[in-house]
Protein backbone atom coordinates (compact mmCIF):
# COMPACT_ATOMS: atom_id res chain seq x y z
CA UNK A 1 0.00 0.00 0.00
CA UNK A 2 2.45 2.29 0.29
CA UNK A 3 4.63 4.73 -2.28
CA UNK A 4 7.36 2.19 -2.54
CA UNK A 5 5.43 -0.87 -3.11
CA UNK A 6 3.70 -0.23 -6.37
CA UNK A 7 6.70 -1.66 -8.54
CA UNK A 8 5.75 -5.30 -9.99
CA UNK A 9 8.95 -6.69 -7.90
CA UNK A 10 7.62 -6.13 -5.05
CA UNK A 11 3.87 -6.79 -6.17
CA UNK A 12 5.15 -10.52 -7.10
CA UNK A 13 6.85 -10.33 -3.96
CA UNK A 14 4.20 -9.85 -1.49
CA UNK A 15 2.00 -12.47 -3.68
CA UNK A 16 4.27 -15.31 -3.02
CA UNK A 17 4.59 -14.04 0.87
CA UNK A 18 0.51 -14.61 1.23
CA UNK A 19 0.44 -17.94 -1.35
CA UNK A 20 2.86 -20.02 -0.20
CA UNK A 21 3.78 -17.96 2.76
CA UNK A 22 7.25 -20.08 3.35
CA UNK A 23 9.25 -19.49 6.15
CA UNK A 24 11.20 -15.97 5.97
CA UNK A 25 9.44 -14.59 3.31
CA UNK A 26 7.84 -12.10 4.87
CA UNK A 27 11.39 -10.69 6.30
CA UNK A 28 13.04 -10.92 2.97
CA UNK A 29 10.20 -8.95 1.83
CA UNK A 30 10.53 -6.52 4.13
CA UNK A 31 14.47 -6.34 3.67
CA UNK A 32 13.84 -5.54 -0.21
CA UNK A 33 11.31 -3.06 0.35
CA UNK A 34 13.85 -1.45 3.09
CA UNK A 35 16.54 -1.56 0.36
CA UNK A 36 14.36 -0.09 -2.15
CA UNK A 37 13.14 2.80 -0.45
CA UNK A 38 16.88 3.79 0.88
CA UNK A 39 17.72 3.81 -2.80
CA UNK A 40 14.78 5.60 -3.43
CA UNK A 41 15.72 8.52 -0.79
CA UNK A 42 19.39 8.34 -2.02
CA UNK A 43 18.30 9.28 -5.73
CA UNK A 44 15.75 12.15 -4.01
CA UNK A 45 19.08 13.50 -1.87
CA UNK A 46 20.89 13.94 -5.61
CA UNK A 47 17.94 15.41 -7.35
CA UNK A 48 17.47 18.01 -4.17
CA UNK A 49 21.28 18.41 -4.10
CA UNK A 50 21.36 18.90 -8.02
CA UNK A 51 18.70 21.80 -7.79
CA UNK A 52 19.98 23.34 -4.94
CA UNK A 53 23.35 24.16 -7.42
CA UNK A 54 20.91 24.89 -9.97
CA UNK A 55 19.35 27.61 -7.85
CA UNK A 56 22.75 28.88 -6.69
CA UNK A 57 23.84 29.31 -10.45
CA UNK A 58 20.59 30.87 -11.36
CA UNK A 59 21.08 33.25 -8.15
CA UNK A 60 24.52 34.12 -9.79
CA UNK A 61 22.96 34.74 -13.01
CA UNK A 62 20.34 36.80 -11.36
CA UNK A 63 23.23 39.02 -9.60
CA UNK A 64 25.35 39.31 -12.41
CA UNK A 65 22.15 40.19 -15.06
CA UNK A 66 21.30 42.51 -12.17
CA UNK A 67 24.44 44.43 -11.64
CA UNK A 68 24.62 44.31 -15.93
CA UNK A 69 21.50 46.48 -16.10
CA UNK A 70 21.76 48.72 -13.43
CA UNK A 71 25.39 49.35 -15.06
CA UNK A 72 23.62 50.03 -18.37
CA UNK A 73 20.71 52.17 -16.97
CA UNK A 74 24.01 54.20 -15.48
CA UNK A 75 25.33 54.53 -18.73
CA UNK A 76 21.62 55.60 -20.62
CA UNK A 77 21.00 58.20 -17.66
CA UNK A 78 24.71 59.66 -17.68
CA UNK A 79 24.14 59.87 -21.69
CA UNK A 80 26.46 57.70 -22.90
CA UNK A 81 25.76 55.16 -25.62
CA UNK A 82 24.98 51.49 -24.62
CA UNK A 83 27.22 49.07 -25.37
CA UNK A 84 27.68 47.47 -28.99
CA UNK A 85 27.41 43.96 -27.66
CA UNK A 86 24.45 45.13 -25.87
CA UNK A 87 23.06 46.25 -29.35
CA UNK A 88 23.16 43.06 -30.72
CA UNK A 89 21.57 41.07 -28.54
CA UNK A 90 18.02 40.49 -29.53
CA UNK A 91 15.44 42.38 -27.25
CA UNK A 92 12.69 40.64 -25.51
CA UNK A 93 10.36 41.27 -28.65
CA UNK A 94 12.75 40.03 -31.32
CA UNK A 95 13.41 36.70 -29.21
CA UNK A 96 8.77 36.78 -28.86
CA UNK A 97 8.60 37.32 -32.68
CA UNK A 98 11.14 34.72 -33.52
CA UNK A 99 9.33 32.15 -31.13
CA UNK A 100 6.42 32.83 -32.92
CA UNK A 101 7.56 31.88 -36.42
CA UNK A 102 9.34 28.85 -34.79
CA UNK A 103 5.74 27.89 -33.70
CA UNK A 104 3.69 28.79 -36.90
CA UNK A 105 0.55 29.17 -37.59
CA UNK A 106 -0.31 29.38 -33.79
CA UNK A 107 1.16 33.18 -32.99
CA UNK A 108 -2.23 34.37 -35.14
CA UNK A 109 -4.36 32.60 -32.85
CA UNK A 110 -2.78 34.30 -29.68
CA UNK A 111 -3.33 37.58 -28.60
CA UNK A 112 -0.42 38.43 -26.24
CA UNK A 113 3.10 37.83 -27.43
CA UNK A 114 5.01 35.50 -24.51
CA UNK A 115 8.17 37.26 -23.21
CA UNK A 116 11.37 34.96 -22.76
CA UNK A 117 12.09 34.03 -19.58
CA UNK A 118 15.83 32.41 -20.29
CA UNK A 119 18.63 34.04 -21.91
CA UNK A 120 20.36 31.55 -23.86
CA UNK A 121 24.48 31.01 -23.60
CA UNK A 122 25.89 33.01 -26.22
CA UNK A 123 23.90 36.14 -24.17
CA UNK A 124 25.37 34.64 -21.12
CA UNK A 125 28.72 34.58 -22.54
CA UNK A 126 28.73 38.06 -23.68
CA UNK A 127 27.13 39.92 -20.25
CA UNK A 128 29.88 37.60 -18.12
CA UNK A 129 32.44 39.18 -20.24
CA UNK A 130 31.25 42.55 -19.94
CA UNK A 131 30.62 42.44 -16.35
CA UNK A 132 34.46 40.62 -15.87
CA UNK A 133 35.94 44.60 -18.19
CA UNK A 134 33.67 46.20 -16.04
CA UNK A 135 34.86 44.86 -12.66
CA UNK A 136 38.98 44.57 -14.19
CA UNK A 137 38.08 48.75 -14.99
CA UNK A 138 37.14 49.16 -11.61
CA UNK A 139 39.86 47.20 -10.16
CA UNK A 140 42.37 48.99 -12.37
CA UNK A 141 40.52 52.43 -11.54
CA UNK A 142 41.05 51.45 -8.01
CA UNK A 143 44.58 50.43 -7.88
CA UNK A 144 45.59 53.70 -9.21
CA UNK A 145 43.35 55.61 -7.06
CA UNK A 146 44.81 53.78 -4.35
CA UNK A 147 48.63 54.41 -6.03
CA UNK A 148 47.41 58.42 -5.84
CA UNK A 149 46.50 58.30 -2.58
CA UNK A 150 49.68 56.16 -1.28
CA UNK A 151 52.45 58.76 -2.66
CA UNK A 152 50.07 61.26 -1.34
CA UNK A 153 49.90 60.12 2.41
CA UNK A 154 53.97 59.24 1.54
CA UNK A 155 54.47 63.18 0.46
CA UNK A 156 52.33 64.40 3.82
CA UNK A 157 54.44 61.89 6.02
CA UNK A 158 58.09 63.41 4.55
CA UNK A 159 56.94 66.80 4.58
CA UNK A 160 55.54 66.03 8.57
CA UNK A 161 58.47 64.40 9.23
CA UNK A 162 61.20 67.40 8.01
CA UNK A 163 58.68 69.89 9.33
CA UNK A 164 59.53 68.22 12.54
CA UNK A 165 62.80 67.94 12.78
CA UNK A 166 62.61 71.89 11.99
CA UNK A 167 60.43 72.69 14.88
CA UNK A 168 63.01 70.23 17.08
CA UNK A 169 66.02 72.16 15.68
CA UNK A 170 64.19 75.25 15.86
CA UNK A 171 63.27 74.82 19.31
CA UNK A 172 67.18 73.42 20.43
CA UNK A 173 68.45 76.93 18.93
CA UNK A 174 66.09 79.25 20.67
CA UNK A 175 66.77 77.25 23.67
CA UNK A 176 70.51 76.99 23.15
CA UNK A 177 70.90 81.35 21.93
CA UNK A 178 68.00 82.94 23.84
CA UNK A 179 66.71 80.53 27.33
CA UNK A 180 70.61 79.68 28.18
CA UNK A 181 72.92 81.96 26.01
CA UNK A 182 70.71 85.00 26.41
CA UNK A 183 70.47 85.36 30.20
CA UNK A 184 72.14 87.74 32.17
CA UNK A 185 74.70 85.87 34.61
CA UNK A 186 74.49 89.06 37.18
CA UNK A 187 70.30 89.65 36.88
CA UNK A 188 69.49 86.44 35.85
CA UNK A 189 66.98 88.29 33.28
CA UNK A 190 66.88 87.77 29.55
CA UNK A 191 68.72 90.25 27.23
CA UNK A 192 66.27 92.10 25.19
CA UNK A 193 68.83 92.77 22.28
CA UNK A 194 69.95 88.97 21.82
CA UNK A 195 66.11 87.95 21.76
CA UNK A 196 65.83 91.01 18.84
CA UNK A 197 68.80 89.68 17.11
CA UNK A 198 67.51 86.24 17.26
CA UNK A 199 64.30 86.96 16.02
CA UNK A 200 65.74 89.40 13.12
CA UNK A 201 68.00 86.47 11.65
CA UNK A 202 65.50 84.04 12.13
CA UNK A 203 63.10 86.53 9.52
CA UNK A 204 66.29 87.04 7.20
CA UNK A 205 66.72 83.19 6.81
CA UNK A 206 62.64 83.06 5.92
CA UNK A 207 63.18 85.86 3.49
CA UNK A 208 66.28 84.01 2.27
CA UNK A 209 64.53 80.74 1.74
CA UNK A 210 61.17 82.11 0.47
CA UNK A 211 63.38 84.02 -2.10
CA UNK A 212 65.39 80.77 -3.12
CA UNK A 213 61.82 78.90 -3.23
CA UNK A 214 60.25 81.74 -5.47
CA UNK A 215 63.24 81.41 -8.09
CA UNK A 216 62.99 77.80 -7.96
CA UNK A 217 59.63 78.13 -8.79
CA UNK A 218 59.91 79.97 -11.65
CA UNK A 219 62.90 77.93 -12.72
CA UNK A 220 60.24 75.09 -13.07
CA UNK A 221 57.99 77.15 -14.50
CA UNK A 222 60.24 78.26 -17.38
CA UNK A 223 61.39 74.72 -18.21
CA UNK A 224 57.49 73.31 -17.92
CA UNK A 225 57.19 75.96 -20.41
CA UNK A 226 59.55 74.97 -22.75
CA UNK A 227 58.44 71.20 -22.49
CA UNK A 228 54.85 72.13 -23.51
CA UNK A 229 56.06 74.59 -26.49
CA UNK A 230 58.35 71.79 -27.82
CA UNK A 231 55.10 69.03 -27.40
CA UNK A 232 53.03 71.73 -29.13
CA UNK A 233 55.81 72.04 -32.17
CA UNK A 234 56.29 68.01 -32.36
CA UNK A 235 52.58 67.89 -32.38
CA UNK A 236 52.22 70.54 -34.76
CA UNK A 237 55.09 69.16 -37.49
CA UNK A 238 54.32 65.57 -36.55
CA UNK A 239 57.82 64.10 -35.00
CA UNK A 240 56.41 60.92 -33.55
CA UNK A 241 58.94 59.54 -31.41
CA UNK A 242 60.71 56.27 -32.67
CA UNK A 243 61.70 53.24 -31.05
CA UNK A 244 65.76 55.10 -31.42
CA UNK A 245 64.29 57.98 -29.69
CA UNK A 246 62.72 55.78 -26.17
CA UNK A 247 66.32 53.94 -26.28
CA UNK A 248 67.80 57.53 -26.18
CA UNK A 249 65.34 59.06 -23.64
CA UNK A 250 65.99 55.33 -21.39
CA UNK A 251 69.79 55.91 -21.54
CA UNK A 252 69.32 60.05 -20.31
CA UNK A 253 66.90 59.17 -17.83
CA UNK A 254 68.97 56.25 -16.49
CA UNK A 255 72.01 58.62 -16.83
CA UNK A 256 69.93 61.65 -14.35
CA UNK A 257 68.62 58.74 -12.13
CA UNK A 258 72.43 58.17 -11.58
CA UNK A 259 73.44 61.85 -11.04
CA UNK A 260 70.56 62.48 -8.71
CA UNK A 261 72.04 59.55 -6.74
CA UNK A 262 75.58 60.83 -6.36
CA UNK A 263 73.54 63.87 -5.65
CA UNK A 264 71.45 62.55 -2.83
CA UNK A 265 74.58 60.78 -1.83
CA UNK A 266 76.61 64.24 -1.73
CA UNK A 267 73.97 65.54 0.07
CA UNK A 268 73.40 63.20 2.84
CA UNK A 269 77.39 63.56 2.77
CA UNK A 270 77.00 67.21 3.37
CA UNK A 271 74.17 66.67 5.84
CA UNK A 272 76.42 64.78 7.96
CA UNK A 273 79.22 67.26 7.88
CA UNK A 274 77.03 70.00 8.61
CA UNK A 275 75.95 68.34 11.68
CA UNK A 276 79.37 67.57 12.84
CA UNK A 277 80.21 71.07 11.77
CA UNK A 278 77.01 72.27 14.13
CA UNK A 279 77.91 70.41 17.00
CA UNK A 280 81.48 71.68 16.69
CA UNK A 281 80.33 75.11 16.75
CA UNK A 282 77.90 74.48 19.83
CA UNK A 283 81.14 73.08 21.75
CA UNK A 284 83.08 75.69 21.10
CA UNK A 285 79.96 78.17 21.72
CA UNK A 286 80.10 76.89 24.89
CA UNK A 287 83.46 76.96 26.04
CA UNK A 288 83.74 80.71 24.45
CA UNK A 289 80.89 81.86 26.45
CA UNK A 290 82.39 80.09 29.56
CA UNK A 291 85.93 82.03 28.70
CA UNK A 292 84.13 85.57 27.94
CA UNK A 293 82.47 85.08 31.44
CA UNK A 294 85.68 84.16 32.77
CA UNK A 295 87.81 87.00 30.66
CA UNK A 296 84.62 89.48 32.62
CA UNK A 297 85.17 88.38 36.10
CA UNK A 298 89.16 88.50 35.51
CA UNK A 299 88.89 92.21 33.83
CA UNK A 300 86.68 93.17 37.40
CA UNK A 301 89.09 91.41 39.72
CA UNK A 302 92.32 93.27 37.53
CA UNK A 303 90.27 97.02 38.01
CA UNK A 304 90.16 96.08 41.88
CA UNK A 305 93.76 95.37 41.92
CA UNK A 306 94.91 98.59 40.20
CA UNK A 307 92.51 100.45 42.37
CA UNK A 308 94.25 98.85 45.33
CA UNK A 309 97.70 98.94 44.16
CA UNK A 310 96.85 102.39 43.40
CA UNK A 311 95.65 103.38 46.71
CA UNK A 312 98.31 101.10 48.49
CA UNK A 313 100.95 103.30 46.59
CA UNK A 314 99.45 106.68 47.18
CA UNK A 315 99.51 105.38 51.38
CA UNK A 316 102.92 104.69 50.68
CA UNK A 317 103.86 107.67 49.58
CA UNK A 318 101.89 109.37 52.39
CA UNK A 319 103.68 107.52 55.01
CA UNK A 320 107.21 108.66 53.34
CA UNK A 321 106.09 111.75 53.77
CA UNK A 322 105.10 111.84 57.46
CA UNK A 323 108.56 109.70 57.76
CA UNK A 324 110.60 112.23 56.52
CA UNK A 325 108.82 114.75 58.48
CA UNK A 326 109.26 113.06 61.88
CA UNK A 327 113.08 112.71 60.84
CA UNK A 328 112.93 116.64 60.79
CA UNK A 329 111.45 116.80 63.93
CA UNK A 330 114.03 114.11 65.31
CA UNK A 331 116.86 115.68 63.78
CA UNK A 332 115.32 119.17 64.82
CA UNK A 333 114.67 117.59 68.69
CA UNK A 334 118.41 116.22 68.94
CA UNK A 335 120.04 119.63 67.55
CA UNK A 336 117.65 121.08 70.59
CA UNK A 337 119.16 118.62 72.91
CA UNK A 338 122.65 119.10 72.17
CA UNK A 339 122.54 122.96 72.20
CA UNK A 340 120.84 123.20 75.68
CA UNK A 341 122.09 120.71 78.44
CA UNK A 342 119.43 121.47 81.07
CA UNK A 343 117.39 119.31 79.11
CA UNK A 344 115.35 116.34 81.30
CA UNK A 345 116.53 112.89 80.88
CA UNK A 346 114.42 110.33 79.53
CA UNK A 347 114.50 108.59 82.29
CA UNK A 348 113.20 111.39 84.56
CA UNK A 349 110.41 111.78 82.22
CA UNK A 350 109.71 108.52 82.55
CA UNK A 351 109.70 107.95 86.55
CA UNK A 352 107.58 111.38 86.39
CA UNK A 353 105.27 109.50 84.36
CA UNK A 354 105.11 106.20 86.44
CA UNK A 355 104.19 108.75 89.49
CA UNK A 356 101.81 110.26 87.61
CA UNK A 357 99.84 106.89 86.73
CA UNK A 358 99.99 105.74 90.82
CA UNK A 359 98.43 109.91 92.05
CA UNK A 360 95.78 109.55 89.68
CA UNK A 361 95.07 105.54 90.96
CA UNK A 362 95.38 106.93 94.61
CA UNK A 363 92.88 110.37 93.68
CA UNK A 364 90.51 107.73 91.86
CA UNK A 365 90.40 105.76 94.84
CA UNK A 366 89.47 108.07 97.88
CA UNK A 367 87.56 109.83 95.33
CA UNK A 368 85.80 106.50 95.14
CA UNK A 369 86.00 106.19 98.95
CA UNK A 370 84.68 110.04 99.52
CA UNK A 371 81.65 108.69 97.71
CA UNK A 372 80.99 105.54 99.70
CA UNK A 373 81.35 107.62 103.33
CA UNK A 374 78.56 110.13 101.85
CA UNK A 375 76.12 107.76 101.10
CA UNK A 376 76.65 105.92 104.37
CA UNK A 377 76.22 109.76 106.07
CA UNK A 378 73.24 109.99 103.80
CA UNK A 379 72.06 106.63 105.05
CA UNK A 380 72.37 107.32 108.85
CA UNK A 381 70.62 110.79 108.37
CA UNK A 382 67.67 108.91 107.03
CA UNK A 383 68.03 107.09 109.68
CA UNK A 384 68.31 109.73 112.39
CA UNK A 385 65.30 111.62 110.84
CA UNK A 386 62.98 108.62 111.14
CA UNK A 387 63.39 107.97 115.19
CA UNK A 388 63.01 111.53 115.86
CA UNK A 389 59.30 111.15 113.78
CA UNK A 390 58.91 108.27 115.81
CA UNK A 391 59.59 109.66 119.38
Amino acid sequence: KSHFGSSPWLRHCWRLAYTSRPRGAHAWCWQAQSLAMSSALEELEEKVAELQKQNEILGMENEMLADYLQRDADRVASGEDADESYSDMPSPQEKGKKQQVARGGRQGQQRHVRLPTSLTLEEKFRIANQEVEALNRDIEQTLKTSEQNLDILRALMEETDIRTAEVKRDAYEFRRDIVVGAENPRTGKTMAEKVLKYMEDKLTQKDMLINKLLMKNQAYKIAIKKSDNAYKSKQETGDDLQYIDFHQLQIENQQFVQKIEEATQELLDLKRRSGRTVKILNNMKKKLSSLTTEAKFLEDEIKERKAMLAKTEHDIVKIVEEKEGARKELRKLRAQSRQTSEMPQVVDYVSQKAEEYELEAQKRNWTRKVELAETAAKRIRAALRTGQLQV
